[in-house]
């Protein structure tokens, strides 16, 4: 079982997801991202670019991680490829009510470098 990457740049963390996530790596791939965010990453990608195949894990695995950079103050965006089994996964769950969702790497870095508005 191998799982994806993961980096860091000065906008944000990128936690890149593996070719499969169900219930026997899903975890892993969690403990990634919390990682980053724990560590004080200013933002977060979770990127399902060469991801081919997903449960309802990954679902939770996406869920939790925008949960805890939400309560962090943690912008976080998910890549997710316009099409193939993952995209239709993540829309038939409703992922894109609850995430914000980027089609490739570069839109999620340049949505996370904007100067974000503070409410107050």
């Amino acid at each position: 079982m191998r799982l994806g990457g993961a980096s860091i740049e000065d906008t944000s963390a990128v936690v890149a997801f593996p070719a499969e996530v169900d219930i026997g790596n899903a975890d892993l791939v969690l403990d990634q991202a919390l990682q980053h965010l724990d560590n004080g990453a200013p933002g977060l990608v979770l990127d399902l670019t060469t991801c081919e195949f997903c449960d309802s894990s990954a679902l939770a695995t996406i869920d939790r991680a925008q949960m805890r950079a939400t309560a962090l103050g943690v912008p976080m965006w998910v890549v997710l490829p316009a099409r193939g089994l993952v995209r239709r996964v993540c829309d038939a769950a409703g992922l894109a009510r609850r995430v914000a969702i980027a089609p490739d790497l570069a839109t999620a870095r340049a949505a996370l470098a904007r100067p974000r508005r503070h409410a107050g």
